[in-house]
């Protein structure tokens, strides 16, 4: 008798000791993160907390945590540790493609085409070409490892008011029709391009730009997996024809040591005509006191006469969504029923009217009440079926960043184009990883 009471105050006690642990989540729910740069008290973070909300309204079988951090490092550092712990978030941001090929092959992340090829209507949802962004099978992994989420799309704004002072009547298409502009801006007395050259990817995303409309998608991807070398003489062109736009005259004296703010402060001020910059800079300007808003307009970056077959290759960067790789079947499914609801046309077109951020889908369309710049944005961006990002998105070689950003601002002060080829080929030799 005395040994039953001691079992049964033993099962009592555990039962009251498991009921003393309250769970973050309920046990009958499936619990998922979500982890994106978007946070605090910006338009896009609450439009995202209130688009969550909503979703777990709908399914209350499912909640969702929200992780999001605004501060890069912090993101990527928290980031880190969770990769690390194996705690992956189910929806995650990471600013690469070929950076993801390791996670991909490690079962990190997910490979979305089954998923997609499921489910043809949300598929179809997708830009043209968008979903190719995140196809590594040029690094040797099959498989879509992301979902495009936000396009940032390069173009050349500029100031319509100044080009008509210069007397040039239409936009240029090709390089030579730009030569020729920037030459009329500079006899009229107008610094053709502010140029904040001290932040290098500014003059990055210029050559990056040039790269694409020289050798194409394929002969950057080629560059990043090494099938083409930065001592090519493709390649060491580009970096001609970057460092000649400065004996042309196309920036103000010193561009070298001015920097981003400088940069748009003579722009939105009038003292120079156009800078080259992507889509979300609109928002930015018009949040601006700028007395000169609606003299600005865009134009795509030009392409050479002789490589027409790169006319309509557009610099585009591409924000995603990764989804892990390492959920059990019943978080893939409640993850998955996220991801389509966060793209769905209602979500979309929220996010949309919320921040003005361009977005990869189908027939979603601008605000009514934004400004007819970002309208044109928006129409523009849907005529885009072949594009291309950051060259080094392409490289699994972690310091090509500021090795080349850093070597194109030498280049621009004094350094050849060859050598600045050289130091860069050299730094991708000596710290690209071997697959």
């Amino acid at each position: 008798m005395k040994t039953g009471k001691k079992v049964l105050g033993a099962v009592l006690a555990a039962a009251m000791a498991l009921s003393s642990i309250t769970p973050v989540f309920a046990a009958d729910k499936v619990k998922i993160t979500f982890m994106s740069r978007d946070s605090g008290d910006t338009p896009m973070a609450k439009v995202y907390e209130d688009q969550i909300a909503a979703f777990m309204e709908e399914n209350p079988d499912i909640e969702v945590q929200n992780d999001s951090v605004y501060e890069e490092s912090a993101y990527n550092n928290k980031l880190k540790v969770a990769l690390s712990t194996g705690e992956t978030p189910n929806i995650f941001y990471y600013p690469a493609i070929a950076g993801l090929k390791e996670w991909a092959q490690n079962g990190v992340l997910l490979d979305l085409t089954d998923s997609l090829n499921e489910d043809e209507e949300w598929k179809n949802t997708f830009l043209d070409g968008a979903l190719d962004t995140y196809d590594l099978s040029a690094y040797g992994v099959d498989g879509i490892y992301a979902l495009p989420n936000e396009l940032n799309v390069d173009a050349i704004f500029y100031n319509k008011a100044l080009f008509e002072k210069a007397g040039i009547e239409k936009t240029p298409e090709t390089m030579d029709e730009l030569y020729e502009d920037i030459d009329k801006l500079v006899a009229a007395g107008i610094t053709p391009f502010g140029v904040g050259g001290k932040n290098t990817w500014v003059m990055g995303h210029i050559f990056n730009n040039i790269l694409a409309k020289r050798i194409g998608r394929d002969g950057i991807i080629k560059l990043g997996t090494g099938e083409k070398k930065w001592t090519d003489d493709d390649v060491v062109e580009c970096l001609q024809i970057t460092k000649d736009l400065k004996d042309k005259g196309a920036f103000a004296e010193g561009f070298e040591g001015m920097d981003y703010n400088t940069q748009m402060n003579q722009f939105l001020t009038g003292e120079v005509a156009m800078i080259s910059h992507s889509s979300p800079i609109i928002p930015e300007m018009f949040n601006s006191e700028s007395e000169i808003l609606d003299d600005i307009s865009f134009f795509a970056f030009p392409y050479f006469e002789d490589k027409p077959e790169y006319k309509d290759t557009h610099v585009v960067y591409t924000s995603g969504w990764m989804l892990s790789g390492t959920m059990s079947d019943e978080e893939k499914e409640a993850t998955l029923k996220l991801v389509k609801y966060m793209t769905s046309k209602e979500s979309i077109q929220e996010r949309m009217n919320a921040a003005m951020r361009v977005a990869p889908y189908k027939d979603i369309d601008a605000p009514e009440d934004a400004p007819q710049i970002f309208k044109d944005m928006v129409e523009y961006t849907g005529t885009i079926t072949d594009s291309v990002g950051e060259y080094f998105d392409y490289d699994t070689c972690s310091t090509l960043v500021d090795t080349s950003r850093n070597g194109i601002l030498n280049m621009m002060l004094s350094d050849s184009a060859e050598n600045t080829a050289q130091t860069i080929q050299a730094d991708v030799d000596a710290n690209r990883p071997q697959s």
